[in-house]
């Protein structure tokens, strides 16, 4: 099987290649950048990653673009006349209605309607919908979540602004609108009618995921002066149901770590694969309203380790 990464040397290309190495056996990587002269790791072989050109892609199974929108869209067609299958881990395809957009553990049977192009969701809207899938079987009728996300979350950019900032230094590439070190910022991309590009991404992605196209849901995302993993605290307003059988969906939906005693915090879940979720409770004023707090590792689950599942189905199927 031919696999193609593109976007080999950032962040979650580069961790895709590491996901490649652990899951399969018999695979032929091709990594490939905007520019090459690099070389990776790959079953204890160096392998040189290519520049990307038509002239450099040969024929494929699959290609995993970890790229911006900007390359997935000019590159889309040169991979596909190659035969691959794409999975994209930008947000260009995300809302097109004949792209599949797809959490395994979610919504893995609209992968049937694929014609050659998948999209990988935002990471936040990966870790938010898996619980919220556990709950769609008591009626889900509104939702509301802040995010907390890691400096990862903004690519290599993001940490070197993180580290040199900490250094008293200024990183002339910082992706971020302001000071990040020891700071909050609640923006993550531009605003658009008083809601930033993130939380845009989270209302609608999460909508076409659950196919609950007037799903009353606000989001509220905040970069965190952390390096890995995201957080998020949501409140779900639920029919009427009880706790033992909204705790029992949750601990025992599948990509879902529960804890009923205590809680989890992004240094515990570091390269972990799954939604670790705690503090489920009931509101204490408001019928039928239950509140959780989630973390997951934003790079792995939230991109690499999802769009690889997505090609592993696909593989079974």
């Amino acid at each position: 099987m031919k696999v193609a990464v593109f976007g080999a040397t950032g962040l979650v290309g580069s961790l895709m290649i590491k996901i490649l190495e652990e899951k399969f056996d018999n695979l032929e990587v091709y990594p490939f950048a905007s520019e090459g002269g690099r070389t990776i790791k790959f079953k204890e072989r160096e392998i040189e990653v290519k520049p990307i050109s038509e002239y450099n892609i040969p024929k494929l199974d699959f290609a995993l673009f970890a790229v911006d929108s900007f390359l997935s869209k000019l590159w889309k067609d040169a991979f596909l006349k190659k035969g691959a299958i794409i999975i994209d881990n930008s947000s260009a395809f995300r809302l097109d209605k004949d792209v599949p957009l797809v959490v395994p553990e979610v919504n893995i049977e609209d992968l049937r309607f694929h014609k050659g192009l998948i999209a990988n969701p935002n990471c936040s809207t990966i870790q938010l919908t898996i619980p919220l899938k556990a709950l769609m079987k008591f009626s889900i009728k509104r939702v509301s979540v802040s995010t907390y996300q890691s400096v990862s979350g903004s690519g290599r950019d993001g940490l070197n602004a993180y580290h040199f900032e900490k250094e008293g230094k200024t990183y002339e590439k910082t992706p971020f609108s302001n000071v990040i070190y020891n700071n909050l910022i609640p923006q993550i991309g531009n605003f658009q009618n008083g809601y930033s590009e993130e939380e845009w991404k989270i209302i609608n992605e999460t909508r076409k995921i659950l196919k609950m196209d007037n799903l009353i849901i606000s989001a509220t995302a905040v970069r965190v002066p952390i390096e890995f993993c995201h957080s998020q605290s949501v409140e779900v307003e639920l029919e009427k149901e009880n706790f033992d059988l909204v705790e029992d969906a949750i601990s025992n939906f599948s990509g879902i770590v529960y804890k009923n005693n205590g809680y989890f915090t992004p240094r515990d879940i570091v390269n972990k694969d799954e939604v670790y979720i705690s503090r489920l409770r009931k509101h204490p004023f408001l019928d039928n309203v239950y509140l959780f707090w989630s973390v997951f590792d934003n790079l792995r689950k939230g991109a690499a380790l999802n769009a690889i599942q997505i090609m592993e189905a696909l593989i079974e199927d």
